[in-house]
């Protein structure tokens, strides 16, 4: 039988290894992270992020806020690996996204890290991204919803779906909006933009109809079809993660 000193050994010692390793990890990133190049930045984050201890993930969430694109995408990254700690991983990416809003590229690569991570606590997170600004960033959030797996993603999804058709439906390769006092004699006239919600609409469905067939593993795609399908299953339906 073994002892309880013995239970005790077995349990302090991997700890003070992990913390060891840790400490040897963060010490020659400090060394790496004085280069001037930004690729050797990134590679210094890189390596970081393959040891998984909670100071290494403090120090990966606060690069979420600093130093260029490429660094704060790859602490992201570095994140979305950190699966055996996944509620405080995803809660340092959604601490990113305010200080990444005017970065699609990196605002992009957070949700695509929290979806990477599979945490269903960052879901409300995941679920307001839908309605980003920027279409990437709402394609990234949309696809999140589909490797989270959850089912509290489908009514939201469809709802999503359901709104995108109707402005598909819309149709026109441009929104009209008008634009006041700046005609000829200062009169109101109508502009058209190139950057058209049927543009995003047509980028975001596809992406909707993968989130809903990855959560659900079937396949409809229309809102409708979606909605009838749910109507009858809901009750019933178990997620597949």
């Amino acid at each position: 039988m073994m002892t309880a000193t013995l239970l005790l050994a077995l349990v302090v010692v991997p700890a003070a290894q992990d913390d060891k390793a840790a400490e040897e990890a963060l010490d020659a990133f400090k060394t790496a992270y004085k280069s001037t190049s930004e690729a050797d930045r990134v590679a210094a984050v890189n390596d970081l992020a393959k040891v998984h201890h909670a100071k290494i993930l403090t120090r990966l969430a606060a690069l979420l806020s600093a130093d260029g694109p490429s660094v704060r995408l790859a602490a992201a990254k570095g994140l979305s690996g950190f699966t055996e700690s996944k509620k405080p991983a995803a809660a340092a990416l959604a601490g990113g996204i305010a200080a990444n809003a005017k970065d699609p590229t990196v605002h992009a690569g957070l949700y695509d890290a929290l979806g990477k991570l599979e945490e269903p606590a960052s879901l409300p997170t995941i679920h307001r991204g839908f309605d980003e600004k920027e279409t990437s960033v709402a394609k990234a959030a949309i696809l999140a919803a589909g490797q989270v797996g959850s089912a509290s993603s489908i009514d939201p999804l469809i709802a999503l779906l359901g709104k995108l058709e109707k402005v598909q439906k819309a149709g026109g390769g441009g929104v009209d909006f008008t634009t006041p006092g700046t005609g000829t004699g200062g009169q109101n006239f109508t502009v058209r933009s190139d950057d058209s919600p049927a543009k995003r609409a047509q980028e975001l469905i596809p992406a909707i109809n993968k989130a809903l067939n990855e959560i659900t593993h079937e396949s409809n795609g229309s809102s409708e079809t979606w909605g009838a399908w749910w109507a009858k299953n809901k009750a019933t339906f178990k997620p597949f993660k």
